[in-house]
């Protein structure tokens, strides 16, 4: 298998599963009233900052993977895949499921990106 392959779903997996992380553990942020309050209690959660370290550590790997992968590629890809790995987090965290247009959607999406991908290579 392709390392580029690989590189994409690594990054999107690590998005896909730290988006619903940072979401939870954000969550009680609306009750701060000023920046500085909101600041504090971000930074005082060690599970979100865990989970943000995850995501930031993902934009990293995807900035590397730009480096030696096609744009036209790359981006879509982990794009698409991001969203996918990020709807199956957020039902296992609890959010709700997917509904069918949601799954259908998500399905469409990824076969558009696929052939425009085909289309490419």
């Amino acid at each position: 298998m392709d390392s580029s392959i690989i590189k994409m779903l690594f990054v999107s997996v690590l998005w896909g599963s730290t988006n619903p992380l940072i979401k939870k553990f954000s969550s009680g942020i609306e009750n701060c009233q000023s920046n500085v309050e909101k600041l504090k209690f971000l930074l005082f959660r060690p599970f979100y900052l865990f989970s943000l370290l995850g995501n930031q550590l993902g934009s990293v790997l995807f900035y590397v993977l730009l480096g030696s992968t096609d744009l036209g590629i790359a981006v879509p890809v982990v794009n698409r895949l991001t969203l996918l790995f990020t709807a199956i987090g957020g039902a296992i965290m609890g959010e709700g499921q997917v509904g069918v247009k949601g799954a259908v959607g998500t399905l469409l999406i990824m076969i558009g990106t696929g052939i425009c991908n085909f289309e490419r290579g």
